[in-house]
């Protein structure tokens, strides 16, 4: 069994999230994919931050649709994790690409396209087509994966581009709101709560029955950045996970190659 890890957001364990520091150690570590997520600039610059906003992991605050590149790229996202990383900059997906095509071809990205419809259907559509063209010139996308949380984006990728790319989406599928595409490739499971709103289940591992429903309808089964220990780990396997989106990618990859969990046939 070969279970993969992806680097989420980058090596955050070590590096500023989605900076460029954070994804050459995804590399230097050995992971199977990098995640990273995507937001478009006031000025239609695809830029790789995950949050819509620069307050949380920037020096200062601004929403990413209402800021130029030139503005964005003033900010500070490394200072808030170290003094070693100060003057990091947020990476545009052009300058992520030049660097992935240049290393080997083994590494798998996971997209995320955080400009959801609710915030503008036309904004959303533009943001989605200008990424998609820019990892199509550098000839990505036959290792990579096509991400978002909204269930019309990624219907709308599905029918423009005639399904020609692998979606990633989330179950339970009401997540993903009301409209669905019509075939994913693989989903993240996502802890839910009832009805009454108490938990559907203790701990950060579905129950089978949703991994499951996943293989029952042919979906890959991943797991997120809630599994951390040892135990979720073994479990996820146990029960069917193929990828682990981790927070702490080095450690996991140790973790699961001492499991027996990292052996290719």
């Amino acid at each position: 069994m070969y279970i993969e890890v992806a680097a989420h957001r980058g090596n955050v364990a070590l590096c500023p999230e989605n900076t460029m520091p954070a994804f050459r150690s995804a590399y230097d570590i050995g992971a199977d994919m990098i995640e990273l997520d995507l937001h478009m600039t006031k000025d239609g610059e695809i830029v790789l931050i995950h949050d819509g906003d620069l307050a949380r992991t920037a020096d200062v605050a601004g929403k990413i649709r209402d800021l130029t590149l030139e503005e964005i790229r003033r900010a500070d996202v490394g200072i808030k994790k170290g003094e070693e990383f100060k003057g990091t900059r947020v990476p545009t997906l052009r300058e992520f690409c030049e660097y992935v095509a240049a290393k080997d071809n083994t590494m798998q990205f996971n997209f995320e396209f955080k400009d959801y419809f609710r915030d503008g259907e036309e904004w959303a559509k533009e943001s989605a087509d200008k990424a998609i063209a820019m990892i199509d010139s550098y000839g990505l996308w036959e290792r990579s994966f096509v991400n978002s949380f909204d269930g019309r984006l990624l219907s709308y990728i599905e029918e423009k581009y005639d399904s020609r790319f692998r979606l990633h989406g989330f179950y339970p599928y009401s997540i993903l709101g009301d409209v669905l595409p019509k075939k994913l490739y693989c989903a993240c499971l996502w802890k839910y709560k009832n009805p009454d709103g108490t938990p559907a289940f203790e701990g950060v591992i579905n129950p089978k029955k949703d991994f499951d429903a996943l293989m029952e309808q042919g979906v890959h089964v991943w797991v997120g950045a809630s599994v951390r220990t040892i135990e979720d780990m073994a479990r996820a396997a146990e029960m069917g996970a193929e990828l682990i989106t981790s927070n702490e990618p080095a450690f996991m990859i140790a973790e699961l190659e001492k499991a027996g969990l990292r052996v290719k046939e």
